[in-house]
């Protein structure tokens, strides 16, 4: 029986480079789903906090922060049990070196954005 090396190396090749494209994308996905959460977010906490100055409501800080605390661990319980029920036979390993890159990439091009809305060579 003659195995063909290349045909064994494409076959190998194929999970780990899929792996890598989508941790890429899942990086740079999960950077612009981040700062769209977060802006959305800040925009909350400031029409709060704007609306308790003009003395249309009243917030209870104290609440707002143990509430907040409360969902962010439970969150992060939720986060950790899922990763621990992954299986095995997802190709993660390059998914994570592929994600890395996703996240630097999306940096790199909102600076040159930046820079280039303020006139500024890239």
């Amino acid at each position: 029986m003659v195995v063909d090396p290349t045909q064994s190396l494409i076959s190998l090749s194929a999970p780990l480079v899929g792996g890598g494209l989508l941790g890429f994308a899942a990086g740079y996905a999960l950077m612009k789903i981040m700062k769209l959460a977060l802006i959305g977010f800040g925009l909350l906490i400031l029409a709060i906090g704007y609306l308790e100055y003009k003395h249309w409501i009243t917030v209870n800080w104290m609440t707002v922060e143990t509430q907040t605390s409360t969902i962010v661990s439970h969150a992060a319980n939720k986060i950790a049990v899922v990763t621990q029920s992954m299986s095995h036979e997802i190709p993660i390993g390059l998914g994570v070196v592929g994600f890395i890159p996703g996240i630097g990439i999306y940096r790199r091009l909102m600076r040159m954005v930046k820079m280039k809305r303020l006139g500024m060579p890239a």
